[in-house]
């Protein structure tokens, strides 16, 4: 038989009869025969494999990304390497070029705290393999990005919170070379003007994520004259190390003190303190549309690439009992 009818045998070609993909297929697996991968791939100028960079595997948010992500690239029959850069730009540089050395088709990325410059991502653009933010991203709108609606998040929280007589709510903003830090900031500023409450700069305090930086910036505000009786949170993660601050510190004031933060994660139904709600991102969901538009942009056969977009998930205020 001819290369060609074997090949359109094992792949259940309908214009090969049955009886001779019965035979072709009977000697292959007489033979152990496996198809290179490889070089059907070259082939078609593909590698089918996606580039997944994220800061922490340990954090559920991204966990959930990843799944979503995976769901798409399988069921189009594309692999997916994932990477974590551990908060450190040194590293998640390492991984990219990594990502073009192995010639992936696309990446999805979650950029560290620390990254400030666009040069990798644009050096991907340009090698031909397109980009696509997930949830975090720098203040450049000419990369595609999936985040989740930031500033409608920060409303229903701030909304919760005035609702709980609050009127001192405190914000532990994100670092200020994340967009998405810049537009909590900003969903937060006009929560609060829109209910009436003045906006006071000394209720808001840049964290990086790390514990020791959070229980400074907790101290330094139970330290003002008149204290913050509530709490918005850039992340989940955040809520739990103020929360941790509180019960060592200020037991007494536990159960008085509301915080919100971005994220839903599952562990939090399993502890004894919770925050008071969190923000739901939906971060599977926001995982399936990078995805989605990811494929979109390599599947385009088109001379002129397409237009530069940005998808916002739509988020839901979740109460904790």
């Amino acid at each position: 038989m001819s290369v060609s009818t074997v090949s359109k045998a094992l792949n259940n070609n309908s214009s090969i009869s049955t009886f001779t993909k019965e035979r072709v297929v009977k000697l292959a697996n007489e033979w152990n025969y496996i198809p290179n991968e490889a070089a059907r791939h070259f082939k078609q100028s593909k590698s089918f494999t996606l580039g997944l960079v994220i800061p922490d595997l340990m954090d559920q948010f991204y966990i959930q990304a990843i799944n979503g992500v995976e769901a798409v690239a399988g069921h189009n029959k594309y692999q997916v390497i994932v990477a974590q850069s551990h908060e450190d730009a040194e590293k998640e540089a390492q991984i990219i070029q990594n990502l073009i050395s192995s010639r992936v088709d696309g990446v999805i990325i979650a950029i560290s705290k620390s990254t400030k410059k666009t040069e990798l991502f644009q050096r991907l653009e340009q090698t031909g393999i397109p980009v696509v933010f997930l949830s975090r991203s720098l203040n450049d709108s000419a990369f595609d990005a999936v985040a989740t609606d930031n500033e409608n998040g920060a409303e229903l929280a701030i909304d919760y919170l005035v609702k709980k007589q609050h009127r001192r709510i405190a914000h532990l903003m994100g670092p200020r070379a994340l967009r998405t830090s810049h537009l909590r900031l900003q969903g937060y500023r006009c929560a609060l003007e829109k209910r009436g409450i003045p906006f006071d700069p000394a209720l808001v305090k840049e964290i990086d994520f790390s514990a020791p930086q959070t229980n400074k910036v907790m101290k330094a505000l139970f330290a003002l004259p008149d204290p913050p009786t509530a709490f918005f949170t850039f992340k989940s993660y955040v809520s739990l190390d103020a929360l941790r601050f509180i019960k060592d510190r200020y037991p007494q004031q536990l159960q008085k003190v509301d915080i919100v933060g971005f994220g839903n994660l599952p562990l939090i139904r399993y502890l004894d303190h919770k925050p008071s709600a969190s923000i739901d991102e939906n971060s599977f969901d926001m995982g399936t549309a990078a995805a989605q538009l990811l494929l979109k942009h390599i599947d385009n056969q088109e001379e002129q690439a397409l237009p530069v977009s940005t998808v916002r998930i739509p988020c839901k205020l979740i109460v904790h009992h």
